[in-house]
């Protein structure tokens, strides 16, 4: 490392002087540690200060990194602090003073740390995650009902790491430590996590030896859950034919994948180097994401790339991959009445992969697990290396200069080790990072950090009005924008979002407790929410399916006072439950009952009495697109006989009243036991997913 010598002169320009002196009070800062950055991963740094006059205070920073500022910035934050980012290149090595300065008008206060830039290129002695494998796992729910990730960690110079569940937290998992290198994470999602809008959450594990930089293992959770009988629209279509390879380098996997109205998230492939039963069970075999290689989500070419089994091998060592394909539209974007395609549709796909012998001849930045794939047999200094905070291992390519390096590439300084044991100096990513070696900085917008709830909570409540903002790529999975916004009384609120192509944007509203009151999820960036809600806090969250930069437009509007409810119950209520239940007189007329209304959460209850062998038809008609309607019957004990929930959604039926279609129909014949007396039953009309819409009921013999 080299170190820098420290600032001793600064600009002085703005400075008021009259009669030699400075009026005021110059600005207090609050104490400031050194830090540790890392080559491509941005590092924050908040500047708090005070000014005794009241002074509005502007912050900059001065240092003599070569051209930080095009990679670095100082901004002034709504809450009045300053927040300094910077993103180090490979360049950047070393230890930098960095003076932070504080400007009322008058006076300035300024205050110097040291930075220490690390690399992750070769770190041998890091924490490397041998367990979990693969990019996530499957919770099936038809097999069981919690998840457990067991987690192994090798480090070279270490008996012990700090492992850490990183935000986004995943509510209600645990992390336990079961010894110096080991652990485990478990997950019994709620019923509300069974029953919610995503299916997939992103989970960041890191490890720490306090020594090297820390190392993070993004991890993709994935609940597999029926969905209701009947759903819109047509399935995905999963055209592969697997082919044998006979080659050293890493397996590429390639389907088409198409669908009608297009497929919200990647695909996702599981593999096995196991025989696997049949039916497969994902949960037991590793998972990768396919990326869209070409096309677009309607009709596209996805691929998935799984590590070569024999590239350690000897020439003609064989060995045999099992996989499937998965992959899920999103027909239903209020609702998760959606489809699932498995390639194939019975068994596995299998093909055979021969270490043909030599080199695997492997470009600079292409996946590796040995040095033999890296280059041709000429190449021997072309190297199998850890790069990254996740440790990947990538083949980078032998160096004597800088010139000997391909654009956004520089020579290491010195020599790094491979993952076989082989040491030479490498070509390596200016930004640390394989793939994106020129380390393109995407700038967040002023209103960071919020990428959660707990972030927005300590950050200013947002004001009516117009904000260009950016999702920029997230250091470990898709980005998230979360955004306080607070009524001092009932309010009618909307917010809307108009954004790029570069990824698919996604729009919700949550009250304080998280829980969801509006989503806005299509297939593009244009997005609306609202509602007509209460005082209290309330939160916007912008979310990202994809890794791109994708600068956005949000719009914020409040109308305080008395505003129209997003839905008005009818005059029928309160019939909320059992006891509340209206009475529908079925003799000798049918009973007819229109211009009735479901709210949110806001179920409305029929009483009926029957007598054994007395045949009960149900006909509720409503708009399925409006909200989502169902028909549940109910004992005289409160058992449902007909249960549908969202948690379970496989024990729907179409013939109970629990289609997901317009209208709904259900016909139910007594049985013995109600001959001398009549039996109470109980209809109720339920909204799937806290679905709101109008609806009519008959009710007959």
């Amino acid at each position: 490392m080299r170190a820098q010598p420290k600032l001793v002169t600064l600009v002085t320009t703005g400075l008021a002087i009259v009669g030699g002196c400075v009026r005021g009070s110059a600005p207090e800062i609050e104490p400031l540690g050194d830090q540790i950055a890392q080559v491509g991963i941005e590092l924050t740094v908040p500047i708090v200060a005070t000014d005794r006059d009241g002074d509005v205070l502007s912050f900059d920073f001065f240092t003599d990194i070569p051209n930080v500022r095009k990679r670095a910035s100082m901004t002034r934050t709504p809450s009045g602090t300053g927040l300094f980012r910077w993103t180090p290149l490979a360049a950047d090595v070393g230890v930098w003073p960095i003076d932070f300065i504080v400007d009322d008008g008058a006076r300035r206060e300024i205050v110097t740390i040291q930075i220490e830039v690390r690399s992750a290129v070769g770190e041998q002695s890091a924490p490397v995650f041998r367990k979990p494998l693969g990019t996530g796992s499957t919770l099936d729910f038809a097999t069981r009902q919690c998840i457990e990730i067991d987690i192994q960690i090798e480090d070279q110079d270490s008996t012990s790491v700090i492992l850490t569940q990183e935000e986004p937290l995943i509510a209600g998992a645990t992390l336990s430590s079961t010894g110096g290198l080991t652990g485990t994470w478990t997950w019994c999602p709620s019923k509300e996590q069974r029953a919610g809008d995503e299916a997939r959450f992103r989970l960041v594990l890191s490890a720490d030896d306090l020594t090297n930089s820390k190392t993070v293992k993004n991890y993709l959770v994935v609940l597999r859950r029926d969905s209701k009988p009947g759903c819109p629209g047509a399935a995905p279509a999963v055209s592969h034919v697997p082919q044998d390879q006979s080659t050293l380098v890493g397996l590429t996997m390639s389907a088409e994948i198409s669908d009608d109205v297009g497929l919200k998230h990647d695909p996702l492939l599981y593999y096995s180097l196991e025989p696997v039963a049949s039916p497969p069970d994902l949960t037991r075999m590793t998972q990768v994401c396919m990326q869209l290689a070409g096309g677009d989500t309607t009709q596209g070419t996805y691929t998935a790339e799984v590590p070569n089994p024999v590239a350690s091998g000897q020439a003609g060592d064989t060995a045999t991959v099992y996989y499937v394909i998965v992959a899920n539209d999103n027909d239903d974007l209020d609702s998760d009445c959606d489809h699932e395609t498995q390639a194939p549709a019975s068994g596995v796909f299998e093909m055979t992969v021969t270490n043909p012998g030599g080199s695997g001849g492997a470009a600079i930045c292409e996946a590796c697990t040995d040095d033999v794939q890296c280059g041709d047999t000429d190449d021997l200094d072309d190297l199998c290396v850890r790069v990254g905070v996740a440790a990947d291992t990538f083949c980078l390519q032998g160096c004597t200069a800088d010139t000997d390096c391909p654009t956004h590439f520089v020579c290491s300084s010195d020599p790094i080790e491979s993952v076989s044991g082989v040491s030479a100096r490498q070509c390596v990513p200016n930004s640390n990072d394989c793939s994106d070696p020129s380390g393109t900085i995407c700038r967040d917008d002023s209103l960071e950090n919020n990428d959660n709830m707990t972030q927005a909570e300590a950050n200013p409540a947002l004001a009516a009005g117009t904000y260009e903002l950016v999702s920029c790529p997230a250091q470990s999975g898709d980005d998230e924008d979360w955004y306080t916004i607070e009524l001092t009384g009932q309010a009618q609120v909307t917010a809307t979002l108009e954004g790029g192509t570069g990824s698919d944007l996604d729009l919700w509203l949550y009250n304080a407790a998280g829980v969801k009151l509006d989503k806005s999820v299509s297939l593009t960036s244009s997005e609306s929410v609202g509602g007509c809600l209460d005082a209290g806090t309330y939160y916007i969250r912008v979310n990202a399916i994809g890794q791109a930069e994708n600068a956005y437009t949000l719009t914020y509007t409040e109308e305080v006072g008395g505003c129209t409810p997003t839905c008005t119950d009818d005059s029928s209520e309160d019939d909320d439950s059992r006891s509340q239940a209206r009475y529908a007189d079925i003799v000798p007329d049918p009973f007819v009952s229109q211009g009735n209304a479901i709210c949110a959460g806001d179920d409305d209850w029929y009483k009926v009495y029957l007598y054994s062998g007395e045949t009960l038809t149900v006909d509720l008609t409503h708009t399925h697109v409006d909200g989502d309607l169902d028909l549940h019957f109910y004992n005289s004990a409160g058992t449902d006989l007909t249960p549908c929930s969202e948690a379970d959604p496989s024990t729907c039926s179409v013939s109970h009243g629990q289609s997901t279609t317009d209208n709904e129909h259900f016909v139910y014949t007594v049985p013995a036991g109600c001959v001398l007396f009549p039996c109470t039953f109980y209809v109720v009309v339920h909204g799937w997913r806290g679905a709101e819409n109008n609806y009519d009921l008959r009710i007959e013999l």
